[in-house]
């Protein structure tokens, strides 16, 4: 807290990695079944946010304007292969600072789960009476259907260090729309 050197680190929105694309396919042809169809996608692939390590009581005994930060002992982050949403990091790799002392974690220590996020949508336009347009939407938000899990328990000492206990995202949803236009 006093310790400015601690507060060097990448902020909670430095996300180094993030591919954002999205395109809208019309069917070409005349033919009446395909003409004025259009397939659109937006695709989402980002990395975790960086996160930190506190601890939940006032170690130092003095005033504090947010949580105090825990001892770092060794690397807490784990390969992705051992990583779960029940242990994220490597929790026992920190400790809860010596009475009347600070913590010398520094402010983002690891990061957080990614995201991977697909929305689709399937438009049909219907011209008729020159200035009329009816236009049919069949709309699939998170199609993939991926659990895009929020950031683990932070503060040592709480039953959620280290967990993940929910997600980004909603489930896969699906919609109509009709919308007409003149």
């Amino acid at each position: 807290m006093y310790d400015r050197r601690a507060e060097r680190g990448p902020l909670g929105n430095d996300v180094r990695h993030r591919l954002s694309a999205s395109g809208v396919y019309e069917l070409p042809g005349q033919n009446v079944l395909i003409k004025g169809w259009s397939f659109g996608v937006i695709t989402v692939l980002q990395g975790g946010a960086p996160i930190g390590a506190t601890v939940l009581n006032n170690t130092c005994n003095c005033f504090n304007p947010g949580a105090l930060r825990a001892d770092v002992l060794r690397d807490p982050t784990l390969p992705s292969d051992e990583r779960t949403v029940s242990r994220w990091f490597d929790t026992s790799a920190l400790a809860a600072p010596a009475q009347f002392a600070f913590g010398n974690a520094s402010r983002s220590i690891m990061r957080g789960p990614g995201l991977f996020n697909m929305d689709v949508s399937l438009i049909r336009n219907f011209d008729f009476l020159e200035r009329f347009r009816l236009q049919f939407r069949v709309e699939s938000f998170n199609v993939i259907n991926r659990a895009n899990f929020q950031d683990p328990g932070i503060q040592l000492g709480s039953p959620n260090h280290g967990v993940i206990n929910a997600t980004r995202a909603n489930a896969r949803s699906v919609q109509l729309g009709l919308k007409l236009t003149f």
